[in-house]
């Protein structure tokens, strides 16, 4: 007998039944798709072009026509038919995509790891390029096993189905960023001029290092493959490891680095605040001097709360608690990853240079007891900041 609610129609029995007797010829349908070139299309060219790639993978077989791409996917099963020369021609098509037509694509065709989240970002959130394509390919080739493919995908099918029905997903508030509470408002539930507490102190748990260097030389094809691993300290917009970074509440969320003096003169610094799987619930961009980052990078324009020599803070939304992603599902704001980006020159050899690092909750026992730390003072304070042995003063805004 069929469980209430698990029924399934006989027009659909039909194209499940048929679903691997039709396209049996030995080449796929997308072999020979021309790789695209020239900028990136909008999100609405996006979706058609995926619509498009989708309908003549199917071939002949019977679909139920939607117009989200993504709908279109699942209503007629069409994950199965991807394999790798499948996987390698939308590959070349994402090259146009988006950025949150990407993540969303990426995180489809990786099989679900990161299920809280499935589906595109806010329109304000932007992923890196060199890293994300680095990730779109890494999670399309780990479903590549050949004769195992089918019985994975089916397995995480189920899985996901099963996530969906229950209503139920991982809960990983252990791991989301908490506030203490302390920040002081005033009727209407507004932040007040004045925040009562001490200095800011930074929580050890919640220190992130600048080590990490995205590099990726200027020229033809994927950018993954251009991606360039040893890279000359003088090329780069600070030396790695030479930041410190940590997040305060401070009238909401406050990101602050610590450097050498002047490390930020003349920078474009970018802050995410980000689910555990990448999933940007806030983007910020602080460009201190015009044409400081690099055409099209993604966020909204950066609040400095307290800036001095060598430490700067910016303002961030870092939400408390689950969140309701717009695609469906929960997250948590579990990381907040922060960089200095570059504008290489026109005759550079790069076109995209960085020094990235990231602040997250360990995963670990004791979480429970790692909460971002709060601060005091008004606007025109020095208040002196400590991360990590980096230390320096800021006045706040």
């Amino acid at each position: 007998m069929t469980e209430a609610g698990t029924e399934v129609s006989e027009e659909l029995k039909g194209r499940r039944s048929a679903f691997f007797r039709r396209g049996g010829g030995t080449a796929s349908p997308v072999a020979g798709m021309p790789t695209p070139s020239g900028g990136r299309w909008t999100e609405t060219e996006a979706d058609r072009q995926i619509r498009a790639f989708l309908i003549r993978l199917a071939g002949d077989r019977n679909l139920v026509h939607r117009d989200n791409p993504v709908e279109l996917l699942r209503e007629n099963d069409l994950l199965l038919l991807f394999g790798p020369e499948e996987e390698t021609a939308f590959a070349d098509l994402a090259l146009r995509f988006p950025e949150e037509t990407v993540t969303r694509w990426a995180t489809l065709l990786s099989g679900g790891d990161r299920s809280e989240a499935f589906g595109p970002r806010s329109r304000s959130e932007r992923r890196d390029e060199a890293s994300l394509l680095r990730e779109f390919q890494v999670g399309l080739r780990k479903r590549v096993l050949g004769s195992v493919l089918l019985v994975s995908v089916l397995v995480i099918l189920g899985y996901s189905a099963q996530s969906i029905l229950s209503g139920s997903p991982e809960d990983r508030s252990d791991r989301a960023l908490r506030f203490t509470g302390s920040t002081v408002v005033d009727a209407e539930g507004k932040p007040t001029g004045r925040v009562d507490g001490g200095p800011p102190v930074a929580e050890p748990g919640l220190i992130g290092l600048a080590d990490r260097v995205v590099a990726v030389v200027r020229g033809e094809g994927p950018a993954e493959n251009r991606i360039e691993l040893d890279v000359a300290d003088s090329d780069l917009p600070v030396r790695p490891g030479s930041l410190l970074a940590t997040v305060f509440e401070h009238k909401g969320g406050q990101v602050a680095i610590a450097g050498p003096d002047n490390w930020w003169a003349g920078a474009c610094i970018r802050v995410t605040v980000a689910t555990g799987s990448l999933r940007p619930l806030d983007v910020v961009v602080h460009e201190v001097e015009e044409g400081a980052c690099p055409g099209g990078l993604g966020g909204r324009a950066a609040r400095v709360t307290c800036a001095g020599r060598a430490v700067l803070m910016l303002a961030v939304d870092i939400p408390q608690g689950e969140v309701e992603l717009a695609e469906g599902g929960l997250g948590w704001a579990e990381v907040i990853r922060f960089g200095v980006e570059t504008a290489p020159a026109a005759t550079s050899k790069w076109e995209l240079l960085a020094v990235r690092g990231a602040i997250a909750v360990a995963d670990s026992e004791g979480n429970a007891e790692i909460a971002v730390p709060a601060f005091g003072g008004a606007p025109g304070d020095v208040v002196s900041v400590e991360i990590g042995g980096a230390t320096g003063e800021c006045t706040l805004a």
